[in-house]
């Protein structure tokens, strides 16, 4: 092989390499944090619907009758990075929320739309290499959605949620997680949140994904008011779904979640349309 042959070849695999990377740089955002300018925006759809429900007074996976509820939840997620090791993370959230539900024996539709409570934070990363990364972040909630509409869109209470973040990654896909404390700044609540994602490549457009959701509450001073506790709930949520990679920076995903265990909310399934897209 000359010299000539070689330095073509060696450039060949060098390109291989970066192409075969390229999908993974951006398919990963937390807890690789981005470049400043650099970033990843999530538009989604949530379609919820159920007629059961986990009762109040324990953590638990059995469920009663209940009214029907449905729900559309309009969910735009992203990470913007800004130089320096940060970054900033936002979660913006709007639904209409139809409960039906029998009033002396006659079935009456409450229904409620809007805003619902957003979260915006920033994220600092820690260890930054391409297989393993950390990052810390704090999270600020703000109660955009009405509290006393029933169904509830929001919690009617300022939070902050400080965070840590870890994740591994490879050719054969990713894992990360979240996990950290939601303190509502009244006092009255702290949640335990946690969130696992994992992505399994089959094949060199598609990827099998799938989630574990987990929160408690932990209730705490006055009791909370039933008609003000939105988003305050016990839950363990897995979802699995595909993600198809059409370019290197556009992913198309759907997403099935299933309500497994929980306390004092509706113990439904809702489908998950979205697509990733890294700038």
């Amino acid at each position: 092989m000359t010299p000539a042959s070689a330095m073509s070849s060696c450039l060949k695999l060098a390109l291989l390499a970066t192409t075969l990377a390229a999908p993974w740089r951006c398919a990963l955002a937390d807890p690789w944090v981005p470049a400043a300018g650099d970033g990843e925006v999530k538009p989604m759809i949530h379609l919820f619907e159920g007629n059961r429900a986990f009762p109040a007074g324990g953590f638990t996976s059995a469920t009663v009758p209940a009214s029907r509820q449905t729900s559309t939840q309009y969910r735009l997620t992203g990470v913007q990075g800004i130089g320096g090791g940060f970054s900033i993370e936002y979660d913006l959230r709007g639904a209409r929320l139809r409960d039906l539900a029998n009033v002396h024996h006659v079935p009456t539709p409450r229904v409620s739309s809007g805003l619902e409570d957003e979260e915006i934070g920033l994220n600092y990363g820690l260890m930054q290499r391409p297989a393993f990364a950390d990052s810390i972040t704090f999270n600020v909630l703000i109660p955009a959605g009405r509290s006393k509409a029933v169904p509830a869109l929001g919690t009617g209470r300022w939070a902050a949620e400080p965070d840590f973040q870890a994740g591994l990654a490879g050719g054969w896909g990713y894992v990360t997680l979240l996990a950290g404390p939601r303190v509502f700044l009244d006092g009255n609540a702290t949640q335990l949140r946690a969130t696992l994602d994992l992505s399994v490549r089959v094949t060199h457009r598609i990827s099998v994904i799938g989630e574990l959701f987990a929160v408690k509450t932990l209730k705490q001073g006055a009791v909370i008011a039933p008609g003000a506790q939105g988003e305050l709930y016990n839950l363990i949520r897995p979802a699995v779904g595909v993600s198809l990679q059409v370019t290197p920076r556009l992913r198309p995903f759907p997403l099935y979640e299933v309500n497994v265990a929980g306390e004092g909310l509706h113990a439904g399934s809702q489908v998950e349309l979205g697509i990733a897209l890294h700038y």
